[in-house]
């Protein structure tokens, strides 16, 4: 990516949030199959400590998967984490806040355990609050399942669907990206910044929108780093590395 095409520099005032799947890393067949940079942990710690800690990762995978994927010990005490695309919050001081899952939304488990079983090549995430039926390596898939989550979800005003790519999410009906960045905001050490987010997904778009709507930056990785989440982390990195004049 030449010198023109990067976004304007990151300053040290801006508060980021960073999505991870297609944006931080590399998408894969599975989202258990990701590779992780070796320097990433390190990036994100030393992006952190120049704002003092306002750096967020928002994300759809479970909390579980976050921390597998950064673990504390490899990222930092004091990582905020919005999972399941907002459903949970982890703030700063480590302190977790979440909405309460519908009892309608496990029952569904068997239904979609065996719907997988009779597609193969597809897979099913299970989380929390929410079911993601991940067809990548088998796009034939993709309408019968479709139509599957939406005849389970049509008649219960507790459940939404979630698209993303090559995946659907049977989720619980609640906060969003956006929401979660507002949440953030609203606390130290991230209150009183402009917020940055960058994503990639569908399910980036309230948070980009958000980001914009109140004075800060929203960057999609297709529309502003063409070659993708290699770009996103050199970015990043060239923040830390050239001189950066505060907004």
């Amino acid at each position: 990516m030449t010198d023109h095409a990067w976004p304007a520099k990151l300053h040290r005032d801006e508060a980021v949030f960073l999505d991870i799947d297609g944006t931080l890393l590399d998408l894969a067949a599975t989202p258990s199959s990701v590779r992780v940079p070796a320097d990433l942990p390190a990036l994100l710690r030393a992006l952190a400590a120049a704002r003092n800690n306002a750096l967020a990762l928002i994300s759809g995978r479970s909390l579980a998967d976050i921390d597998f994927l950064l673990p504390p010990n490899g990222f930092a005490p004091g990582l905020a984490v919005a999972a399941e695309h907002g459903a949970i919050l982890r703030n700063a001081a480590g302190v977790i806040t979440s909405i309460n899952p519908p009892n309608s939304l496990h029952q569904l488990g068997p239904i979609l355990r065996a719907a997988i079983a009779d597609c193969p090549g597809t897979l099913l995430e299970e989380k929390k609050f929410g079911f993601a039926l991940h067809w990548r390596a088998a796009p034939h898939y993709a309408e019968p399942l479709t139509r599957l989550a939406t005849e389970l979800t049509r008649s219960d005003p507790s459940l939404m669907l979630q698209p993303a790519h090559q995946a659907l999410e049977i989720r619980a009906h609640g906060p969003n990206k956006a929401d979660a960045l507002k949440a953030f905001l609203q606390t130290p050490p991230f209150q009183g910044r402009k917020p940055l987010f960058i994503g990639d997904d569908l399910t980036d778009e309230s948070a980009i929108a958000a980001a914009i709507a109140l004075g800060g930056r929203g960057l999609h990785v297709a529309r502003d780093f063409p070659n993708g989440p290699a770009s996103v982390r050199a970015w990043l990195a060239a923040s830390l590395s050239e001189p950066v004049i505060d907004a």
